[in-house]
């Protein structure tokens, strides 16, 4: 059986001040950002209880996330732009748009708003490249797209 397996490769991380227009590739970007959300549990164990703990679902959190990037002076320029114009103006909007899985035409895209930082990595090695992360505090809910599937 063959598998429905895709690569990272090919996939976009994009930002935006707005949600609708000016999209822009994170630069240099060698990974891709998805939120995992985590649920929290409140702990509702009483008197009343058989022993056991009791819980009830709490708030959701869709994380933080990392993109690595290798580092350009461009590139780090205009992250750390965006993370000052953030903290006035709010959280940035961004978008992971995957490459098309088989019988798709287009990748799932995933959108989520969230509070940038950017930091130059640690070189321990002289003949490692620079590299720079591009640090994510999601905020609210993220949301998923299914990629269109391939026309009969």
């Amino acid at each position: 059986m063959a598998s429905n397996a895709i690569l990272a490769l090919g996939a976009t991380v994009e930002f935006s001040r707005t949600g609708t227009t000016g999209w822009v590739k994170v630069p240099e970007a060698i990974g891709i950002a998805i939120p995992s959300v985590e649920k929290s549990w409140i702990d509702v164990t009483n008197l009343d209880s058989q022993g056991y703990h009791e819980y009830v679902p709490g708030l959701k959190d869709a994380g933080e996330r990392a993109v690595p990037c290798n580092y350009t002076s461009d590139g780090y320029e205009d992250l750390i732009a965006e993370e000052v114009w953030s903290e006035t103006n709010g959280p940035l909007y961004f978008r992971t748009t995957l490459r098309p899985a088989p019988g798709q035409s287009t990748g799932d895209v995933f959108e989520f708003r969230a509070y940038p930082s950017v930091s130059v990595d640690d070189a321990t090695d002289p003949e490692a490249k620079l590299t720079m992360t591009l640090s994510l505090r999601a905020t609210g809910a993220p949301e998923w797209t299914r990629g269109a599937a391939v026309a009969p």
